[in-house]
């Protein structure tokens, strides 16, 4: 991760109150408020201990999100058109299906996500803008039919699923074969990797994630 990545990246921990200390050995760590901390390796790889899994999991996300996001944004053409007085460094990312995602930033080095609907001109209209990345990409893949916005659940609407669920499984009035029990299950579990993923500890993703048991952060 070069400097200006890693300025953005550590502009990214500080906007979620996250607090970054460069390390000798590696990139540095990464404390939060109720005392969760990671090790970032130079390579990118996330050390922490059990109990710290959820910060780990945000901390990859962001790490992942600006090593997509800033190289893209360097190498864009700088636009031209002021659209707005104070979108004075927008630069495009991605146009598909008359839709384009681009992002700004702003003098004291922040970064804004915008989504905008092109006419047939080219002209933009109807922005939406995100200080997530995840967020304005999501945004972008709706708006330009990449994803069909009635398949997405919100994390409520999971949890509500997950709970009727969980209940159909423990009723003593429920009759099921074996496998859609275990259809059942696939699906809770499914739905527990996305709105719930500290109780799932799989050993292939913490090896991804960089998770050494006997390590002492």
């Amino acid at each position: 991760m070069n400097k200006e990545d890693l300025k953005e990246f550590i502009r990214r921990l500080e906007a979620e109150d996250f607090t970054f200390q460069p390390s000798a050995n590696g990139l540095g760590t990464v404390d939060a408020d109720n005392g969760m901390s990671v090790s970032i390796e130079s390579d990118g790889a996330i050390l922490y201990k059990p109990g710290n899994r959820l910060l780990a999991l945000r901390v990859m996300e962001l790490y992942n999100q600006v090593q997509e996001y800033m190289p893209v944004y360097r190498n864009a053409p700088l636009d031209t058109v002021k659209h707005l007085d104070w979108l004075d460094n927008t630069r495009t990312l991605l146009i598909y299906n008359n839709c384009e995602l681009a992002a700004n930033r702003f003098s004291d080095g922040h970064m804004q996500f915008v989504t905008w609907r092109l006419d047939r001109n080219g002209a933009r209209d109807n922005g939406y803008y995100y200080n997530d990345y995840k967020d304005a990409k999501q945004n972008f893949a709706i708006r330009a039919e990449l994803i069909n916005q009635d398949m997405l659940f919100s994390e409520k609407e999971l949890t509500v699923i997950r709970s009727h669920l969980s209940d159909y499984l423990a009723s003593e009035n429920t009759f099921m074969s074996g496998s859609q029990e275990d259809a059942v299950k696939e699906v809770i579990s499914k739905i527990d990797n996305i709105i719930a993923p500290e109780i799932r500890e799989n050993a292939e993703e913490a090896y991804e994630l960089g998770y050494e048991p006997e390590q002492s952060l």
